[in-house]
């Protein structure tokens, strides 16, 4: 949106001056925006640093292989760039659950860190705890810092901050993230991305199968809770959908493209097959015995024992090296 000048006509449509109308309210909303996002960011920062507690290390990368569907290792980690790993951490801090407790990090957060929390913290936290990585249709373009969005699952429209993304989608795109209700009006998580109206149909299809497929076993869950549970299926349509068009695909221009995630996520499966068969390789040579390692020719029995130096049994073998 332009920026309007102090002599400019306000906008509100008063037909007074900015300057003289609503200037000073939206310098006011401007300072409380930046206080609460500074505000929120530094709860963050704590929850993160949490999430990557040596403790969770085996647990993060099992949460990884899951929300990029496959086998990655560490090697997936140093793959990806920045944006990419914050779209996981968001989720992985907020809906993963931990294979043994079944709970999610943001509960052991509260369970943890919560007495050392400030009250306003402690809040924002016990509101985030109900937040799930969900699809979102813009309804109109943003004004004055808003955006009406509408969720492309359920229904029903709310009005969130806009964040950046209500500037450069269009009516109709899509929002994929989570709305957290931690400020008045509620706002997009940092990793929400943008997607074309284009791919609404595909995803909301594939989505409603796995919420199906979920309810199958869970009669009584709702959208929220096969979103909480299951939200990683939205990022393997994407994935999915990247590796279908390949190289014939359009020009994302400001859409969110996974295709060169999917390729680095690829060449770090490649990497992790090849340090499994050197690992493997290196513990075979460790375990041949002494003999063997010397030179000294060994022969096989039958039944499986080996014999040293080059007496002759019957139905034994020389080994070939």
């Amino acid at each position: 949106m332009a920026r309007i000048g102090r002599n400019d006509p306000c906008p509100c449509g008063s037909g007074k001056k900015y300057k003289n109308c609503c200037l000073n309210k939206d310098r006011a909303r401007r300072i409380r925006e930046g206080a609460w996002r500074q505000g929120e960011q530094a709860t963050l920062d704590k929850l993160v640093a949490f999430a990557q507690r040596p403790s969770f290390n085996a647990q993060i990368i099992v949460a990884f292989n899951l929300f990029w569907n496959g086998s990655y290792g560490t090697e997936g980690l140093s793959a990806l760039d920045r944006d990419e790993i914050g779209r996981f951490l968001d989720w992985y801090v907020y809906d993963y659950r931990l294979e043994q407790s079944r709970k999610r990090i943001i509960e052991l957060f509260v369970e943890e860190m919560g007495s050392g929390l400030l009250p306003v913290e402690q809040e924002r936290v016990r509101v985030w705890k109900d937040s799930y990585l969900c699809l979102y249709r813009i309804a109109g373009p943003a004004q004055q810092g808003l955006l009406p969005i509408v969720d492309a699952l359920e229904g029903g429209e709310e009005v969130v901050w806009d964040s950046g993304l209500g500037r450069l989608g269009l009516s109709g795109d899509l929002v994929l993230g989570r709305v957290l209700r931690s400020s008045a009006p509620p706002h997009l998580s940092w990793a929400a991305i943008l997607l074309s109206a284009a791919v609404e149909s595909g995803l909301v299809a594939f989505v409603r199968k796995a919420y199906e497929q979920y309810r199958q076993i869970h009669v009584q869950a709702s959208w929220p809770d096969v979103l909480s549970n299951s939200g990683y299926v939205l990022n393997h349509y994407l994935l999915k959908s990247a590796v279908k068009a390949g190289e014939a695909r359009q020009a994302a221009g400001p859409y969110y493209d996974p295709f060169h995630t999917v390729e680095r996520l690829r060449e770090a499966e490649k990497r992790l097959h090849e340090r499994a068969v050197r690992e493997s390789a290196e513990r075979l040579r460790a375990e041949r015995s002494p003999m063997e390692e010397e030179g000294e020719p060994l022969r096989r029995t039958r039944g499986g024992i080996l014999l040293p130096g080059h007496v002759q049994y019957k139905g034994s073998r020389e080994l070939k090296p």
